[in-house]
């Protein structure tokens, strides 16, 4: 059965860490590599689907004063992140960031991890544009995500999420946890639709993708 996304996530907040990191391919790499593609005058991060932040710890190491904006959906993930980093500059929203408020020209970094391979192209996009409009000119974006090789395997995923919501009968507009990735290549393109110049894939292991854009 198909799970509303926060109740998915709040219910594996405390075992989130080691299951999570087990299943992805890279591991923990994933998360510590990001860290190096930050631009050296990084002092603000808008960090969306944040969860407990594992991505930041090399951050810290590399910017131990940045400031870091948080929005998650599920608060008990938001809470373990509290309690790892209380003494961080760090302020937490709970709630989508599909509806999230990002502002304009705030941040010298946008970033997510592993969190955008729920949504369909035009979410996407549309959560592009915003993330565009609050980085700082010469700012950037990096995506750390599952991606697939093949269009084929696309569209395998998105027909099976819509057969499982017209099966369970579900017809209203809330979020539900279901992998829907999409292939690097179309990633790219929905990045250069959304006004993000230079941009290219940077690092991967299997099916874990790392993709960078820039705000020229």
């Amino acid at each position: 059965m198909l799970e509303e996304m926060s109740a998915f996530f709040n219910s594996r907040a405390e075992r989130y860490n080691v299951v999570h990191v087990e299943h992805i391919d890279g591991g923990m790499e994933s998360k510590n590599i990001i860290a190096s593609f930050l631009p050296i005058y990084t002092k603000t991060i808008m960090d969306f689907g944040i969860g407990t932040g594992l991505e930041l710890a090399e951050i810290f190491k590399r910017f131990p004063e940045v400031e870091v904006t948080g929005v998650d959906i599920a608060e008990n993930m938001l809470q373990l992140l509290r309690e790892t980093y209380p003494d961080k500059n760090i302020r937490l929203h709970c709630e989508s960031y599909l509806d999230f408020d990002f502002g304009n020209c705030r941040y010298d970094v946008a970033l997510s991890v592993m969190t955008l391979h729920h949504y369909s192209h035009k979410t996407k996009t549309d959560l592009y544009r915003k993330i565009y409009d609050c980085i700082k000119q010469n700012g950037v974006y990096i995506e750390c995500d599952y991606m697939v090789s093949e269009q084929e395997l696309e569209d395998l995923y998105f027909a099976e999420y819509d057969r499982l919501k017209t099966e369970q009968g579900i017809t209203d507009t809330r979020e539900y946890h279901y992998d829907t990735p999409c292939t690097a290549e179309n990633q790219l393109k929905m990045l250069s639709e959304a006004g993000f110049k230079n941009v290219r894939e940077v690092w991967r292991r299997n099916n874990t993708v790392i993709l960078i854009g820039e705000k020229l």
